[in-house]
């Protein structure tokens, strides 16, 4: 781990002490805007899944982690250069994206990088869903993909999971 890496890990380990987050547990039926990590390379996945978002009727917001910035068209990215060696962010856009208060954080990203940590830890979201082997553990809701390693499966099993938190709590209101 690089030394940039190492510093913005234990800077984390301290911001995340620090945060002030209520979690909002909160069924899909509810969700009114969700946020979405996501790497260049599953396109495709993040498509199907905002498109059943907004299907929903729930506004979505999204950021792609890119290797290289640039390589993905038409959408938000951030890449190792967007956080600087003190870990403060260089791009207003991705500031803005943690800083929103989303009704649920979606992360289909699959990755342990420092950056896609940094976004799931400082995230103002209410309610955070990824996968369980992330380390470390920034989520409200994890996900175990260990037999099936896909973003697809994992998207799938979020929108699933989402969809029966606070079920009865949701169909008396």
């Amino acid at each position: 781990m690089s030394l940039k890496n190492q510093f913005i890990a234990w800077l984390l380990k301290r911001k995340h002490k620090q945060l002030k987050r209520t979690v909002r547990v909160i069924n899909l039926g509810q969700v009114r805007t969700a946020g979405i990590l996501w790497k260049a390379d599953d396109r495709e996945v993040f498509d199907l899944l905002t498109n059943q978002l907004k299907e929903s009727g729930i506004d979505v917001s999204s950021l792609c982690f890119s290797a290289q910035r640039g390589s993905v068209r038409g959408e938000a990215v951030f890449s190792p250069d967007d956080i600087s060696v003190f870990g403060k962010i260089k791009n207003q856009e991705i500031a803005q994206f943690i800083a929103h208060k989303f009704d649920v954080l979606i992360d289909i990203s699959l990755s342990s990088g420092i950056e896609i940590q940094y976004l799931r830890c400082l995230s103002r979201a209410r309610f955070k869903a990824g996968w369980s082997e992330a380390q470390p553990d920034y989520f409200d809701l994890s996900i175990d993909v260990s037999k099936r390693k896909e973003p697809s499966y994992l998207a799938e099993q979020i929108i699933h999971y989402l969809g029966e938190l606070n079920k009865q709590a949701f169909k008396q209101k």
